[in-house]
């Protein structure tokens, strides 16, 4: 069975152990701060994708550092490390992530742009994606100076891209015919 297949398996039955003791909505919130921790340390994930190390050695390290801020995320720790999976922690967390998000009828939407945007551009992009798409929108700012000027949204599988880096490239392409 494949990375994707087995980590959206885990992240079904963490939403499903969430619904089951009513607290579906703190576990999403432990899980964020989770995946926030993995991301910001190379050290943790080296840590945790070394084969080299056990799995006992992996789950007693993990619950150390979370048990008391994160306590419901042992849960899915003592599940991967019971079935020798714990170097998926990430892309299970990831995909747990992603369905609650269906799950709460929220449509996760990232707009990049090469500065931080306001307050009335970002309220303004909101209503726009409130009235093209069904559901609560979530808006995830990312800042990518590449983009020159403009803008990228995307959001299900879509891309709508209006970044001055895009029409350059869409230039170049036409001046090497």
């Amino acid at each position: 069975m494949g990375l994707e297949t087995s980590s959206k398996r885990y992240a079904k039955a963490l939403i499903g152990y969430g619904v089951e003791k009513d607290n579906l909505d703190i576990l999403f919130g432990e899980i964020s701060s989770l995946i926030d921790t993995l991301e910001d340390s190379e050290d943790l994930q080296s840590f945790i994708s070394n084969p080299t190390i056990s799995k006992d050695i992996k789950q007693k390290v993990l619950n150390e550092l979370i048990t008391d801020s994160l306590p419901n995320t042992s849960t899915v720790i003592n599940l991967l490390s019971k079935n020798n999976r714990v170097d998926m922690l990430l892309d299970v967390c990831k995909r747990f992530i992603k369905q609650y998000n269906t799950y709460k009828g929220i449509v996760e939407v990232t707009v990049t742009t090469p500065i931080v945007i306001s307050e009335d551009i970002e309220s303004s992009i909101q209503a726009y994606l409130n009235s093209i798409e069904n559901g609560k929108v979530k808006l995830v700012n990312k800042k990518d100076e590449s983009l020159i000027a403009g803008f990228t949204i995307d959001y299900n599988n879509t891309r709508l891209d209006a970044s001055v880096k895009k029409r350059l490239e869409k230039m170049k392409k036409e001046l090497k015919k």
